[in-house]
């Protein structure tokens, strides 16, 4: 009975703010991106300029640990000055609620992109975007920051601009994993702190974007096959992926990534 009252709690305390609702007197409410576990996010109109921007709260049933982490994305959001990473504006508390204000980017996840518009990526074109999402890995690690949630409703596109969001399980090399005792293989692999982890992300995030031409036939339907089997990819790609996901000794860094990926491309 307790459990079920602390859930009701939780789930009335972090409602979600109504659009229209102005935040601070400056930040209007379109709409509702959505809640993540440390986190509400909403889409804004900045009264003052005219521009549409982010607004993330930290979310009220998570208390001091809540806003210990929103700091933290602040301050590493801020450390971050690339055009592929939002901008952070400021940061503010409302109600003894916090708030922190990062720019909007426009565009399309590699998601929307491949389930509610039906993109394609042939092989060649998919290693050619891992290419261009490895610039920008790298760039973070070489700031001493690892991103923990590479996956596809992380990255936009928006013509030929690419742009790496939601900086909320970031962490700085050498700090202690937040992991739960009971985790699985998997989520040790994504969530250690250490650059491996965004390479292994990577890796899965490559398997999406070559699955996307993947056409189950029936007689393939029974088997119970891999990704090595089912996707018609050279063997060197294979070597790439298999390094990514730690099956084989995992690549080093970002750079040795990108140098084996650019003999691919050649």
């Amino acid at each position: 009975m307790i459990a079920y009252l602390k859930r009701v709690y939780e789930a009335w305390i972090d409602f979600p703010r109504r659009e229209g609702e102005v935040i601070r007197g400056q930040y209007q409410i379109k709409r509702f991106l959505g809640m993540g576990s440390y986190g509400l996010t909403y889409l804004c109109l900045d009264k003052n300029s005219g521009q549409e921007v982010v607004a993330k709260q930290a979310k009220p049933s998570k208390g001091q640990l809540g806003e210990d982490l929103l700091h933290r994305e602040m301050a590493i959001m801020s450390q971050l000055e690339h055009s592929s990473i939002p901008k952070c504006y400021t940061s503010f508390k409302e109600s003894n609620r916090l708030y922190m204000i990062t720019e909007y980017i426009q565009g399309r996840t590699v998601e929307d992109l491949i389930f509610e518009e039906g993109a394609r990526f042939e092989e060649k074109d998919a290693l050619r975007f891992i290419r261009q999402l490895l610039n920008i890995v790298q760039f973070i690690h070489e700031e001493g920051i690892v991103h923990l949630d590479i996956r596809i409703p992380n990255v936009i596109l928006e013509g030929d601009r690419m742009s790496l969001i939601d900086f909320g399980l970031a962490a700085r090399l050498g700090e202690p994993a937040r992991l739960a005792l009971d985790a699985d293989e998997d989520l040790i692999r994504r969530r250690t702190v250490d650059v491996t982890s965004d390479l292994y992300a990577i890796g899965h995030f490559l398997l999406y974007m070559l699955y996307s031409t993947y056409e189950l036939k029936e007689e393939q339907e029974e088997a119970a096959r891999g990704w090595e089997q089912e996707l018609p990819i050279t063997a060197h790609t294979k070597r790439i992926i298999r390094k990514l996901l730690q099956i084989d000794p995992p690549f080093a860094n970002v750079q040795v990534c990108m140098e084996e990926l650019d003999v691919v491309l050649v």
